[in-house]
């Protein structure tokens, strides 16, 4: 009995999914971007193409979607330019799209998976979640797709990146063989202020040569676990603002008073 409780318990990476046959309800979430920003996109695309082949790759090699690029004098004319750039990125805003529940379930020994699907706000249709196949084996920390083997590592984002600061892990698979180049990427993070978890799934599949694009798909999934952590200097400003009235309140107060002695000195002299 004492080893199948041990074995029932849920896994750190499952931590922030109900595992009794309850699913936590989140949503699917899109990218808004402004047409502003949009077009400064294009406009930066067809300043990468002009690079160097060298300076190209080393590009696309650290290029996120998610995260805001660095200045590099490569990519912008000016740093008022870059400036702009960044001005909207900060504008670009995150929108619902679906409700989806999910939770996870023991399949016995090590071995755990998701259970989830997503619900069409407008039909009410009912679509299970690509991940219902995945296995997690909590021995080895991995995840196990129909491709094969996601090993897991490390990750953390800044406020820079569209969905915040997180911290968390990302399971990958990287496969190729002669007829396809396969990556498949599965991120399970949390909100440094705790509100959110967030998981994040990709699949891409390329042709092996010039890397065409033969089948691909995401989702954004985010969770509320609770409340964001509370910031100390909003803790401090309505402290400063009730000792700043208090004063204020007293003066008004004593005003009605010396208008009354002054009615009564008049009175006594008349």
């Amino acid at each position: 009995m004492v080893a199948s409780a041990q074995e029932s318990v849920i896994p750190p990476a499952l931590l922030n999914f109900p595992a009794n046959g309850m699913r936590v309800t989140g949503e699917s979430i899109a990218i808004k971007l402004t047409p502003e920003f949009t077009q400064m996109q294009q406009e930066l695309a067809t300043r990468v193409q002009q690079l160097p082949t060298e300076k190209k790759l080393e590009f696309f090699k650290n290029y996120k979607s998610t995260t805001l690029l660095p200045y590099s004098e490569d990519l912008w004319p000016d740093k008022a330019t870059y400036n702009l750039y960044c001005a909207e990125w900060k504008k670009i805003s995150l929108v619902p799209q679906q409700v989806v529940q999910l939770g996870a379930y023991s399949r016995g020994g090590q071995e755990w998976g998701l259970q989830g699907v997503s619900v069409n706000t407008l039909s009410k249709q009912v679509t299970p979640l690509v991940i219902n196949g995945f296995i997690y084996k909590a021995d080895r920390n991995v995840w196990v797709s129909p491709n094969g083997e996601l090993t897991p590592s490390e990750i953390s984002t800044t406020s820079d990146n569209i969905y915040g600061a997180r911290k968390g892990t990302a399971w990958v698979l990287n496969k190729e063989d002669a007829l396809s180049r396969i990556r498949e990427v599965l991120t399970i993070t949390k909100r440094t202020n705790g509100e959110f978890v967030y998981l994040t799934y990709e699949f891409t599949e390329r042709t092996p040569g010039e890397g065409a694009i033969l089948a691909q798909g995401s989702y954004v999934l985010r969770f509320r676990v609770g409340p964001p952590a509370p910031d100390p200097e909003a803790e401090k400003a309505p402290e400063q603002e009730v000792k700043e009235d208090k004063p204020k309140q007293e003066a008004q107060k004593e005003e009605p008073r010396r208008k009354k002695k002054r009615k009564n000195r008049r009175r006594r002299r008349r």
